[in-house]
Protein backbone atom coordinates (compact mmCIF):
# COMPACT_ATOMS: atom_id res chain seq x y z
CA UNK A 1 0.00 0.00 0.00
CA UNK A 2 2.58 2.48 0.82
CA UNK A 3 4.88 1.95 -2.66
CA UNK A 4 1.27 2.84 -3.95
CA UNK A 5 1.10 6.10 -2.33
CA UNK A 6 4.67 6.68 -2.80
CA UNK A 7 4.57 6.75 -6.48
CA UNK A 8 0.76 8.93 -6.81
CA UNK A 9 2.86 11.28 -4.61
CA UNK A 10 6.03 10.76 -6.82
CA UNK A 11 4.14 11.21 -9.84
CA UNK A 12 2.41 14.54 -8.79
CA UNK A 13 5.31 15.78 -7.87
CA UNK A 14 6.83 15.03 -11.29
CA UNK A 15 4.04 16.61 -13.19
CA UNK A 16 4.04 19.95 -10.71
CA UNK A 17 8.00 20.21 -11.42
CA UNK A 18 7.44 19.90 -15.13
CA UNK A 19 4.80 22.50 -15.81
CA UNK A 20 6.62 24.84 -13.51
CA UNK A 21 9.92 24.43 -15.24
CA UNK A 22 8.06 24.71 -18.60
CA UNK A 23 6.52 27.92 -17.82
CA UNK A 24 10.07 29.15 -16.26
CA UNK A 25 12.04 28.06 -19.10
CA UNK A 26 9.57 29.78 -21.72
CA UNK A 27 10.25 33.18 -19.21
CA UNK A 28 13.99 32.60 -19.99
CA UNK A 29 14.41 32.77 -23.59
CA UNK A 30 16.57 35.22 -25.43
CA UNK A 31 16.35 39.23 -24.54
CA UNK A 32 14.69 41.22 -26.66
CA UNK A 33 16.57 44.67 -27.88
CA UNK A 34 16.77 47.74 -25.34
CA UNK A 35 16.95 50.90 -25.91
CA UNK A 36 18.21 53.46 -23.26
CA UNK A 37 17.70 57.12 -23.49
CA UNK A 38 19.61 59.87 -22.15
CA UNK A 39 17.45 62.70 -22.79
CA UNK A 40 14.01 63.04 -22.70
CA UNK A 41 11.20 66.11 -22.46
CA UNK A 42 9.32 65.78 -19.59
CA UNK A 43 6.14 63.74 -20.05
CA UNK A 44 7.14 62.18 -22.71
CA UNK A 45 9.99 59.84 -24.28
CA UNK A 46 11.35 59.93 -27.79
CA UNK A 47 11.88 56.86 -29.72
CA UNK A 48 13.10 56.45 -33.68
CA UNK A 49 11.49 54.14 -35.87
CA UNK A 50 14.42 53.37 -37.32
CA UNK A 51 14.99 51.37 -33.97
CA UNK A 52 13.16 48.61 -35.03
CA UNK A 53 14.79 48.38 -37.92
CA UNK A 54 16.65 44.47 -38.24
CA UNK A 55 15.11 44.24 -34.80
CA UNK A 56 12.09 42.38 -34.84
CA UNK A 57 8.53 43.74 -33.58
CA UNK A 58 9.62 44.50 -30.05
CA UNK A 59 11.83 47.11 -28.00
CA UNK A 60 12.63 47.32 -24.56
CA UNK A 61 12.63 51.01 -23.40
CA UNK A 62 14.70 52.26 -20.48
CA UNK A 63 14.38 55.67 -19.65
CA UNK A 64 15.75 57.55 -16.52
CA UNK A 65 11.98 59.55 -16.47
CA UNK A 66 10.68 55.90 -15.27
CA UNK A 67 11.21 53.44 -12.08
CA UNK A 68 10.05 50.49 -15.01
CA UNK A 69 11.23 49.56 -18.43
CA UNK A 70 8.33 49.93 -21.43
CA UNK A 71 7.79 47.62 -23.99
CA UNK A 72 7.19 49.01 -27.19
CA UNK A 73 5.35 47.17 -29.77
CA UNK A 74 5.03 47.59 -33.39
CA UNK A 75 1.79 46.43 -34.99
CA UNK A 76 1.93 47.35 -38.86
CA UNK A 77 1.89 51.17 -38.52
CA UNK A 78 0.71 51.30 -35.10
CA UNK A 79 2.82 50.97 -31.75
CA UNK A 80 1.76 50.12 -28.22
CA UNK A 81 3.69 51.17 -25.40
CA UNK A 82 2.85 49.05 -22.00
CA UNK A 83 4.47 49.41 -18.83
CA UNK A 84 6.76 46.52 -17.11
CA UNK A 85 5.70 46.56 -13.60
CA UNK A 86 3.63 44.16 -12.62
CA UNK A 87 -0.26 45.29 -11.23
CA UNK A 88 -0.11 42.90 -8.55
CA UNK A 89 2.85 43.50 -5.85
CA UNK A 90 4.71 46.76 -8.07
CA UNK A 91 7.34 43.82 -9.42
CA UNK A 92 9.60 44.62 -12.77
CA UNK A 93 8.30 42.67 -15.41
CA UNK A 94 10.38 40.30 -17.91
CA UNK A 95 8.52 40.50 -21.96
CA UNK A 96 9.77 37.62 -23.71
CA UNK A 97 8.48 36.33 -27.63
CA UNK A 98 4.76 35.68 -26.80
CA UNK A 99 4.22 37.14 -22.84
CA UNK A 100 5.17 39.07 -20.25
CA UNK A 101 6.18 37.55 -17.07
CA UNK A 102 6.59 38.66 -13.15
CA UNK A 103 9.50 36.60 -12.07
CA UNK A 104 8.45 37.28 -8.29
CA UNK A 105 4.94 35.73 -7.85
CA UNK A 106 4.02 34.07 -11.27
CA UNK A 107 1.56 36.38 -12.87
CA UNK A 108 1.87 36.46 -16.76
CA UNK A 109 0.16 38.70 -19.35
CA UNK A 110 -0.26 39.21 -22.99
CA UNK A 111 1.18 41.19 -25.52
CA UNK A 112 -2.13 43.29 -25.04
CA UNK A 113 -1.34 43.94 -21.04
CA UNK A 114 -4.32 41.84 -20.09
CA UNK A 115 -3.77 39.26 -17.13
CA UNK A 116 -3.32 35.64 -18.76
CA UNK A 117 -2.35 34.07 -15.30
CA UNK A 118 -3.20 35.35 -11.86
CA UNK A 119 -1.89 36.37 -8.94
CA UNK A 120 -2.11 40.11 -10.90
CA UNK A 121 -5.98 41.17 -11.17
CA UNK A 122 -5.37 44.47 -12.85
CA UNK A 123 -4.02 44.50 -16.94
CA UNK A 124 -0.53 46.42 -17.47
CA UNK A 125 -0.38 50.41 -17.63
CA UNK A 126 -0.21 51.24 -21.60
CA UNK A 127 0.70 54.98 -22.84
CA UNK A 128 -0.93 56.64 -25.30
CA UNK A 129 1.73 56.84 -28.46
CA UNK A 130 1.83 58.91 -32.01
CA UNK A 131 4.21 59.25 -35.03
CA UNK A 132 5.54 62.35 -36.03
CA UNK A 133 8.61 62.83 -37.99
CA UNK A 134 9.78 59.37 -37.82
CA UNK A 135 9.66 59.81 -33.97
CA UNK A 136 7.78 57.20 -31.79
CA UNK A 137 6.36 59.70 -29.19
CA UNK A 138 5.29 57.84 -26.10
CA UNK A 139 3.35 60.20 -23.51
CA UNK A 140 3.77 59.53 -20.15
CA UNK A 141 0.71 61.06 -18.78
Amino acid sequence: MSSRRSFIKSGCAACILTASGLSFLESCSAPLPMIKLAGTKAGQVEVGTDSFTGKGNMLVVRSKQLEYDILLIKNGEAYKALYLRCTHEGVGLTPAANKIFCSAHGSVFDLDGKVVKEPALRPLKTYQTEVINNQIIIHLS
